[in-house]
């Protein structure tokens, strides 16, 4: 498993980490509205969704914000690998109702940042996250914390942020850098689009210096949900 980097706590005057103040600065001045749930997603597998996730939910804290990280990628749980927490119990076990979610919070990963991890499932996410169990767990967290930013599977593995971004306020999508191709991009805003989906922005991820991204080339990713699906499935276990 790789460990994401959290650029506030290891070089906060980087460039990365001025970048995300300005994603933090961006999102505050979209609308008038108050932010309670941001959804972070991507199109494909490793364009670091999580890795915007965590360190955007973190800039939140850093200006005083109660934040809350929901991990809501059960296929592919990631949210805990930034925080050095295991993700054994969660969401998955809150939503069967088995748990309750208080219990399940691990609180203070960083100051003003709690996390809600979850265990790996790959049967009924999907119900799980339409489910009116889902809908009231976010209601109930939206209470105790100024925002909440839910971590999801990308789109061409699963629809699950298109469903979540109708109990939420907006929706980041990140983009790795010359990693997907301009159909299955157009193909993922079309899902959230449809959802109804309130998407703040697009985040470019993946930029090295010279301008170029890390060997990842367009055209060799094809509009094959299924071939993501079960690697992204795979590469878990």
């Amino acid at each position: 498993m790789t460990e994401r980097k959290l650029f506030f706590k290891l070089d906060d005057q980087s460039p990365v980490a001025e970048s995300l103040r300005v994603l933090r600065t961006n999102i505050h001045f979209i609308d008038e509205k108050e932010k309670k749930t941001v959804v972070v997603t991507s199109a494909i597998p490793k364009e670091g969704k999580s890795f915007i996730a965590a360190n955007y939910a973190m800039s939140e804290a850093m200006v005083g914000n109660k934040v809350l990280l929901l991990d809501c990628d059960l296929r592919r749980p990631r949210a805990h690998s930034s925080f050095g927490v295991e993700g054994r119990h969660g969401l998955s076990e809150v939503l069967m109702g088995e748990r309750n979610v208080e219990e399940l919070i691990v609180k203070e990963v960083e100051k003003n940042l709690d996390l809600l991890p979850t265990k790996h499932m790959e049967h009924n996410v999907t119900e799980l996250l339409e489910s009116k169990k889902m809908k009231s767990l976010l209601e109930e967290v939206q209470k105790k914390y100024d925002l909440v930013v839910v971590d999801t599977a990308p789109l061409m593995v699963a629809t699950d942020a298109a469903i979540l971004s109708k109990i939420s306020d907006g929706v980041i999508f990140v983009n790795g850098y010359d990693m997907v191709s301009k159909k299955e991009l157009l193909y993922a805003k079309e899902i959230l689009s449809s959802a109804g989906a309130n998407i703040y922005g697009m985040v470019v991820n993946k930029i090295d210096n010279s301008g170029y991204g890390y060997g990842y080339k367009s055209h060799g990713y094809y509009n094959n949900n299924y071939r993501y699906y079960q690697d992204y499935i795979k590469e878990d276990k």
